[in-house]
């Protein structure tokens, strides 16, 4: 039987082209996705400041979820100093240095990360010239900054300007990319926030014991530490690496399993369309004898053999994806500069046996109602189609179908990232049900424009209607792989844009400053926001610090885990003249008493809590705490699902520093004096038509992720759709001929598969924009409790005219093709 599988591979080159073309696309798209996934577990950026430690020491960086991955924390959590006693006394260890971390801004706005100068022994860093910081003021730079022993820098923290001495030069073993400072003891402990507390702690050891045994050790011998060695030191190092992992598997994890359903989808119609073709030649095999199990048999040993040589072919060029993606990824600010894919051959085993496993079963289910009807039935449905569906088909097809719709309403009783989160997977379920059903769909169109077609004089657009009637799976096979793509493109296109203006019209709103302040760097000291509340031209001014907090919800009575929310710090004295969150309930200023919170109607709901009850959550650092709720509020998209005092969220934050003021001037101040007395205090100040949403930088972030891999996806449907129209089309000349012998000219067989194609096209162009609607629909009834989403007219007719583009190009050009190979012939 596996030869005889080869002599048909050979004899059907031209069919089983299209199937290898289907397959390899999935192979290179699902190992794309792979590498990215595996990235997210074993990638990560290297360490710099902390190369020269072979431990480092750091707290759990999450909390764990039962059977789901642990959820990582926003903010540092911080050890205890006397862990480094402890760590020091444990064999092996030669020495152990606790590190901090401070932010701090030059003259320039170069953001630097200052650190005790004990720790310069981690990078390793010695002197070049001059000495070690000794003084609060004194500092070590190394020598990017272009000083010597001596000279004086202004470093700023907060926003607050220092004068330094620089004490000497430090020189790296092994080169940084970032810039080195190095503050004394009494320096760093000035500015950092948490008293009696370490980043990290890094570990020197004395040779008699490997890294990882060390590292070991030190978990067994002293309580709540984690321990990283090798690659592992740069994600307790830099926060960034560590939650670009968490990000990058999550994103990735989401958008593997709309590409898998894709890939997977797309081979299915392709194979169908294959073995569909070639109906008449299995029913021939009955009838000379094959049983229905050979002959399934031998189409099975097919795919495998040519599914199989596809698979293996277009994990190379998975891999290249798997980097172009990244280098995306990297620029919309999702993940690092300096952080590394991990490349392993997991992605591309998956890869092979998925597609493999995908090509097999679409065959089995497309060839199993072929083998298994009689040989006359066969021959006789060779030439021409019904549109009947089976009893289990149209089942299966309307069930999915009002899935989908009830689970794009559901934003209407189920508020919160639940309801968002299915209303925008039911576009999935309506894909599959038109998939199912697409034989009936056709039916549909044809009832519609058949009439019209059928009184035309055109000879060109009668057999357009006959053909499109005899054969309404074939048309199927082409409309839903592009309504797929115009759907699926839709919806996740536009939900960010839903998303993103609503969280825009309730910042806008909400915001009663005149103005939004900053500083460069990393924020706004406390100090400094008094001092600003102080100046003569300013009315009122509003700290407000920003961070997220993970809170463990119930959905229906089912552990659902932590999910992460927004959280804002804000001053509740005077609150009412620089900002209005749209309090529903209870009242803002009651978070001055302590253990006190607000919430998002949303998040509210969400949870079952109201004002008076207690909500338990954890704040960045991974302090668990149960709050009053005092008030609740609509603008939880434009500022944060959870509000506390501002002075609380800076205690848990890494750098306790603010992010913003939102400043209202004083009766009679105008712009320019506003301005003028902040220009002195180092600030810049924005209108308030400027100030986004909280929120905005992660979503943009995310929306970018989006966009390019939608239009990763996008391309690969579109190839995929370009090979199954070529296929079918192609597979036509016998009929074409069929038709030149009886008289049709070349002009009228090309107008006929020209009428094919435009009603394919716009079959496909209706019936896309339709599946997308219901989402899309529920995705704006989660956001803004209107069922009317944001959609950007240029995007949507970019999509439809890829589409249309897709469509007719690719029934030309094979119908092109089939003609002049006859001719030649």
């Amino acid at each position: 039987m596996w030869s005889f599988a080869r002599e048909s591979i050979r004899h059907h080159r031209g069919g089983f082209a299209g199937v290898f073309v289907a397959v390899f696309l999935c192979a290179a798209l699902i190992t794309a996705m792979g590498v990215l996934i595996e990235s997210g577990l074993r990638g990560g950026t290297a360490p710099e400041r902390l190369q020269g430690a072979e431990v480092v020491v750091g707290a759990p960086q999450s909390l764990p979820v039962v059977e789901d991955m642990d959820a990582p924390l926003s903010e540092r959590v911080l050890l205890p100093a006397d862990l480094v006693a402890r760590i020091a006394e444990v064999p092996g260890v030669e020495q152990a240095v606790g590190t901090v971390t401070v932010p701090l801004t030059d003259d320039a706005g170069r953001s630097l990360s200052a650190s005790d100068w004990d720790s310069a022994v981690l990078a390793p860093y010695t002197l070049a010239s001059g000495e070690e910081p000794r003084a609060a003021r004194d500092v070590v730079v190394d020598g990017s900054f272009g000083a010597a022993p001596g000279d004086r820098l202004v470093l700023s923290y907060g926003g607050e300007p220092t004068e330094y001495t620089v004490s000497g030069i430090a020189e790296a073993e092994t080169a940084s990319g970032s810039p080195a400072v190095f503050l004394s003891s009494a320096g760093a402990a000035a500015l950092w926030p948490h008293a009696d507390t370490f980043a990290t702690v890094g570990v020197i050891a004395d040779g008699s014991v490997a890294p990882k045994e060390l590292a070991a050790d030190i978990e067994a011998g002293v309580d709540g530490v984690v321990t990283y060695t090798g690659d592992r030191r740069g994600d307790v190092e830099n926060l960034g690496g560590s939650a670009a992992r968490s990000t990058l598997l999550l994103l990735s994890g989401s958008l593997a399993g709309v590409a898998l359903m894709t890939a997977v989808f797309v081979t299915a119609g392709t194979l169908s369309l294959s073995i569909l073709a070639r109906r008449r030649e299995f029913a021939m095999l009955r009838a000379v004898g094959a049983g229905s199990g050979q002959t399934l048999g031998m189409i099975v040993r097919e795919v495998l053999l040519v599914s199989g040589a596809a698979a293996v072919l277009g994990v190379a060029p998975g891999f290249g994806l798997a980097y172009f993606l990244g280098a995306q990824f990297t620029a919309g600010g999702v993940i690092p500069e300096d952080f590394a894919l991990a490349y392993g051959p997991l992605p591309a085993l998956a890869a092979v046996a998925l597609s493999i496993a995908a090509a097999v079963g679409a065959s089995l289910v497309s060839a199993r109602g072929t083998v298994r009807m009689s040989p006359t039935t066969a021959l006789r449905e060779a030439v021409t189609e019904k549109s009947q569906l089976g009893r289990g088909r149209r089942l299966g097809g309307l069930v999915l179908l009002a899935a989908g719709i009830v689970a794009a309403m559901l934003p209407v009783a189920i508020p919160g990232t639940a309801g968002l989160a299915v209303a925008a997977s039911s576009v999935l379920l309506l894909i599959i049900a038109a998939g199912m059903l697409g034989p009936w769909i056709v039916a549909g169109v044809l009832l519609l424009v058949g009439p019209l077609l059928g009184r035309s004089p055109s000879a060109s657009l009668a057999l357009a209607e006959a053909n499109a009637s005899a054969f309404p799976r074939r048309l199927a096979g082409g409309i839903i792989p592009l309504a797929l793509a115009i759907a699926l493109g839709s919806v996740q296109l536009f939900m960010p844009t839903t998303v993103e203006t609503e969280a825009d019209r309730q910042s806008r709103d909400g915001m009663v400053a005149d103005y939004m302040v900053s500083a460069p760097g990393a924020g706004i000291s406390a100090d400094l926001a008094d001092e600003v509340s102080g100046l003569p031209a300013v009315d009122t001014a509003t700290p407000v610090a920003h961070s997220a907090v993970l809170a463990d919800l119930r959905f229906l009575g089912t552990e659902d885990g932590l999910e992460s929310y927004g959280i804002q710090g804000v001053d509740p004295e005077n609150l009412d003249s620089t900002l209005d969150l749209g309090v529903s309930e209870g009242s803002l200023h009651r978070l001055s008493d302590p253990e006190t919170v607000a919430l998002s109607v949303n998040l509210a709901r969400e949870s079952g809590v109201g004002v008076g009850d207690r909500f338990a959550f954890h704040y960045g650092d991974g302090t668990g705490t149960s709050a009053v709720v005092v008030a609740t509020y609509s603008r939880g998209l434009g500022f944060g699902d959870v509000t506390v005092a501002n002075e609380t969220l800076l205690q848990h934050t890494t750098a306790g520093l603010n992010d913003y003021l939102l400043v209202s001037a004083a009766d009679g101040a105008d712009g320019t004096e506003v301005a003028g007395q902040l220009a002195e205090l180092g600030l810049s100040p924005v209108d308030r038509d400027a100030a986004g949403a909280a929120g905005a930088a992660e979503r943009q972030a995310e929306s970018w992720v989006n966009i390019v891999a939608m239009l990763v996806l996008l391309g690969y449907v579109g190839l995929s759709v370009v090979n199954s129209l070529v296929m079918a089309t192609a597979r036509r000349r016998p009929e074409l001929m069929l038709l030149r012998s009886l008289g049709a000219s070349d002009r009228q067989l090309r107008r006929m598969t020209g009428a094919e194609s435009l009603l394919l096209v716009v079959a496909a162009v209706v019936l896309g924009t339709a599946l997308a609607v219901p989402p899309l629909m529920g995705i704006a009834v989660s956001v803004s409790g209107l069922p009317l989403p944001t959609i950007q007219p240029w995007v949507y007719l970019a999509i439809a005219g890829a589409a249309a583009a897709i469509g007719f190009g690719s029934v030309a050009l094979a119908t092109h093709a089939a003609l002049r190979a006859e001719k030649q012939g």
